[in-house]
This record gives structure tokens, C-alpha cells and sequence, in this order.
């Protein structure tokens, strides 16, 4: 449905050196599937979308939609937006105060060609606001509809040109939290119902884990890794994947040989494929971390350690401890039932720890647009 095919993007103000916002990303996404661009501000992933919807031109590469090629620099092809059969819901909804939910979803109905009778587009209005909850609501003011609603019209209205393809942009971000939970269960029980290809960019990991059947996470222009939540959850194939999916526990050390590795905490066994002597980054989340009773004779088994409570944290459903073995922090979570205090034993499955070569991470910067 749709293919990138090496696409760039660069820009450059007089003087300055330029900014390479895509450098060579290779894309592709299922007929019906919701795919989710996810990343930090400055990540590419909103100038991705921009350039899918016609609204940027990319500086080089392929962009295909449906079969139908709408970018190629090599062929020398730039569609318009308006001839790409293409929906879009953006951050700020785009909702024209002066209009009612009717003439607001209508709009862009009206400006279709060949262009359809009054009749077609009262149907297709009317529908579009029954698949989004607002059947009834035509000639209601838009000044008077709360955020959630207003985010219903720009969906209502996206869906109401039939879409080969629907492009969000963050379009969650305006609303409070407990609202942005509702909103993500109706946009994904919509997008199943209407067998729909999504392509959607968010900077919130939970959102799109939600949400999404496939995500590709982007950094600085490219893609690191993209898969199903669980894949990248559980199996980052990058240091900064890890730690842009949530609490991550992070250790410096040293493989000793091919499956135990040398770190401040102690020696932990690992499933590796580094050389001896190679340093490395290992990565736990938090509840990967079992926590125990103090366990005093258990500590020479397989990354069993002792260690001792610092913190305890209650967040309704679970607990986050803070556990320092070898004046080492670690954060561990587990159920709110387990409460435990003063020394415990830690084990740390070896399945479960990543392990990344080279021995250095680079923080990502704060999550926000890009």
C-alpha cells in the first residue's frame, strides 16, 4: 500500500551547514495495517508523513502509494496532494471555527472532482459522523464541542473523502490523558472495523503501543528498527530502541567470555555473541528484575545478588523499588501485593537481559515534535 524507497529530505538556511531531516529511509506498509512512526522531536517522523501526504517534497528517493508512484526524483514525478487519494488528522484538528460540524466535514467534499451532488455528500457526511459517534450533531457550532469532539470532526471529515490511506499526526497529543485513552481504543476499534491502512506518528511509546500492529522507530533522520510493540519491547536491536520503550536498567561491563560479562554490580551471565574482552551495555527492565526475601546462600548461583532496599514506591497496580546491590541502583517493579524492605535477593533472568557491542549509549533527547 505503501512503498519508500531510499527517501531524503534536507534542509538549509543561508549560511548554515545543512540539516539532513530524512537521510535514506526505506519503508513499507500492509494494505490495512496501522503502522506507527514513533520518536523523539527531531526524529524525521512528522517530515515523513509531510512527504508521504504531498505536503513536503523530499529530495530524493521513491514514495508509492497503492501501486501508484506519487514521488521519484529519478523520474522526475511530484503528485499533489489533492490527486493522492489520501486522508489526514492533524495535531491542531484544523476545525474552522465559523462552520458547523456539517459544513466543517462537508468541506472538503465539496471541493472533490468530478464533483459530487448535494445529496452524495449529505451521505457521505452523515455516515462519516456515525462511524466517528457524532450522528445528529450536524448543525452544532464547533466553538461549542469539547476537545474530544473536535478531534471526532477532523477524523469525520478525513474519512467522509474515502481514503486509500489514512495519515495522523499526532492528533492525540491536544487532549487530556484519561481522554487520550478513550480516543486511542475508538481510533483502533475504527481503523479494524474499516479495514483501513493508518500511518501515524506519535512521540508517546504507550500510545503507540496501543495502537499499533507494526512501529518503526525513528532517530535522526533514519529508521533504527521497526517490528510489532512486542519485538521492540522485548528484542530492541538498538541501545536507544531499549531505552525509548520505557524503564530500562543500564550496566557498563566487560564480556569475560562468550556468555558472562564483568560489570560494577557482579559477574552476570548473559546470552551473548561478543568476542571475549569486547566491552558492552546491558539492558534489564525493570520487571525482568525478580526481588525476594533476603537470600544470603543464594547469592553464588546463576545472577542471584543481595542487595538492599532503598526506596518503595506504590502506583496503585505495582510497586517500583529502588535496590542497590554493590551500591549499584537498580529499579525494580513488581506487583503492589509484594512489599518487602531492608535487605532482599535479586535475580536477573538470563534471558532476559540485552546486551548491546561497543559499550557506549547515547541518551535520547526529550520526547516532542518533530
Amino acid at each position: 500500500m505503501i512503498e519508500i524507497r531510499g527517501l531524503g529530505k534536507d534542509f538549509q538556511r543561508a549560511g548554515e551547514s545543512a540539516v539532513h531531516a530524512l537521510r535514506t529511509v526505506d519503508l513499507k506498509v500492509e494494505r490495512g495495517e496501522f503502522f506507527v512512526l514513533l520518536g523523539p522531536s527531531g526524529s524525521g517522523k512528522t517530515t515523513l508523513l509531510r512527504c508521504v501526504a504531498g505536503l513536503a517534497a523530499p529530495d530524493r528517493g521513491e514514495i508509492v502509494l497503492d501501486g501508484v508512484t506519487v514521488y521519484s526524483r529519478a523520474k522526475r514525478t511530484l503528485v499533489p496532494p489533492e490527486r493522492r487519494g489520501l486522508g489526514m488528522v492533524f495535531q491542531s484538528y484544523a476545525i474552522w471555527p465559523h462552520m458547523t460540524i456539517f459544513e466543517n466535514v462537508a468541506l472538503p467534499l465539496a471541493q472533490k472532482r468530478p464533483r459530487l451532488t448535494r445529496a452524495e455528500i449529505r451521505t457521505r457526511v452523515s455516515q462519516a459522523l456515525s462511524l466517528v459517534g457524532l450522528e445528529g450533531m450536524e448543525r452544532r457550532p464547533t466553538p461549542l464541542l469539547s476537545g474530544g469532539q473536535q478531534q471526532r470532526v477532523a477524523l469525520a471529515r478525513s474519512l467522509a473523502t474515502e481514503p486509500v490511506v489514512l495519515l495522523m499526526d499526532e492528533p492525540l497529543s491536544n487532549l487530556d490523558a484519561r481522554l487520550r485513552e478513550d480516543v486511542r481504543k475508538e481510533i483502533r476499534s475504527l481503523a479494524a472495523r474499516l479495514d483501513i491502512t493508518i500511518l501515524y506518528v506519535t512521540h508517546d511509546q504507550m500510545e503507540a503501543m496501543e495502537l499499533a500492529d507494526r512501529i518503526a522507530v525513528m532517530h535522526e533522520g533514519n529508521i533504527l528498527q521497526q517490528g510489532s510493540p512486542e519485538e521492540l519491547y522485548c528484542r530492541p536491536a538498538d541501545p536507544k530502541v531499549a531505552q525509548f520503550f520505557g524503564s530500562t536498567n543500564w550496566l557498563d561491563g566487560r564480556l569475560r567470555d562468550g556468555d558472562t560479562v564483568d560489570t560494577a554490580m557482579g559477574r552476570l551471565s548473559v546470552n551473548g555473541t561478543a568476542a571475549a574482552g569486547e566491552a558492552v551495555v546491558i539492558a534489564v527492565r525493570p520487571e525482568d528484575i525478580e526481588l525476594t526475601p533476603d537470600a544470603q546462600g543464594e547469592a553464588a548461583q546463576e545472577n542471584r545478588f543481595r542487595g538492599k532496599v532503598v526506596s518503595n514506591v506504590f502506583l496503585g497496580d505495582h510497586r517500583v523499588y529502588t535496590v542497590t546491590v554493590a551500591e549499584r541502583p537498580l529499579l525494580v517493579r513488581t506487583l503492589a501485593s509484594v512489599t518487602l524492605d531492608g535487605h532482599v535477593g535479586i535475580r536477573i533472568p538470563r534471558e532476559k537481559i540485552c546486551i548491546f557491542r561497543g559499550g557506549s549509549r547515547d541518551p535520547l533527547p526529550p520526547a516532542g515534535r518533530s
